[in-house]
């Protein structure tokens, strides 16, 4: 093919090089986000595949993510064309943004992290890419999800009980809170919804106390908090290891820390 020769130096002439070059940058920029097995198919010819990988990257047209994935580059600004979000998601075909990435992704966390949590049930070895740490979480078997900004992302309610799942201390417990607090109106069905596939009584009792905490924001219907006591779990539980700190809240039978609720709603 007298375009693969072009790429290969064998005597295509610069009209013909860049033509090429055109081409498969408008493909890739559509791409977004590829492995090394779709520029192989892109371009038809195996053997010079590697040739056109080395050669876009030299010149900045592409960049390596990680292992044999790829993404195209803005020429102008030298980063990626994808943000963050859009990037971890496309990492694995059954990828999606969960977590506080999540909240961010949606534009309700009061800061940026240098971490994007990406849910798959393919295991990969956390990695940095552009300033990023790329972190895995285990897929939710019908999470909740939606697109937004061209992220596959949690719903906002899907967001909340994982992070109400899975938060670590109490800094955690207040970065949740403070997402939360700026939420729009949370949709109480799809909050219960996601909560019944956890199947998980001691997750009732925590998104329970939490969001009665936060109800002047939230506003969810009695009928909310009556479902989630209903499958509360029956014994005491606790909120962080350790018992000091703790107050008990015997109407969800739980000890949960001291918080300034306040304090960090009024942020």
């Amino acid at each position: 093919m007298a375009e693969m020769a072009g790429m290969t130096g064998t005597g295509c002439n610069k009209k013909q090089e860049q033509f090429s070059v055109v081409e498969y940058y408008e493909k890739m920029r559509e791409m977004g986000c590829f492995s090394f097995q779709d520029i192989t198919d892109m371009v038809g010819e195996p053997s010079a595949v590697k040739y056109l990988v080395n050669d876009y990257q030299r010149k900045g047209y592409i960049d390596r993510i990680h292992r044999n994935l790829y993404t195209v580059m803005d020429t102008e600004t030298e980063q990626p064309m994808l943000t963050r979000y859009q990037i971890g998601s496309r990492l694995f075909s059954d990828a999606y943004i969960s977590h506080r990435s999540a909240f961010e992704a949606w534009g309700y966390a009061p800061r940026m992290g240098n971490e994007v949590f990406v849910a798959t049930q393919t295991r990969f070895t956390d990695f940095r890419y552009n300033g990023v740490f790329y972190r895995r979480t285990l897929r939710k078997m019908g999470a909740d999800t939606e697109w937004v900004s061209g992220s596959l992302v949690t719903s906002l309610e899907q967001t909340v009980v994982d992070c109400l799942h899975n938060f670590e201390g109490i800094d955690g417990l207040e970065e949740v809170v403070e997402c939360i607090v700026r939420l729009p109106q949370l949709d109480a069905d799809r909050l219960l919804a996601c909560l019944e596939r956890y199947g998980n009584g001691y997750l009732y009792q925590k998104c329970g106390y939490v969001l009665e905490q936060l109800q002047s924001y939230v506003r969810l219907q009695e009928g909310f908090y009556r479902e989630c006591r209903a499958h509360c779990a029956s014994t005491v539980r606790y909120m962080l290891k350790g018992k000091e700190g703790l107050v008990y809240h015997k109407g969800w039978g739980i000890y949960a820390p001291y918080i300034k609720w306040r304090e960090i709603c009024g942020l």
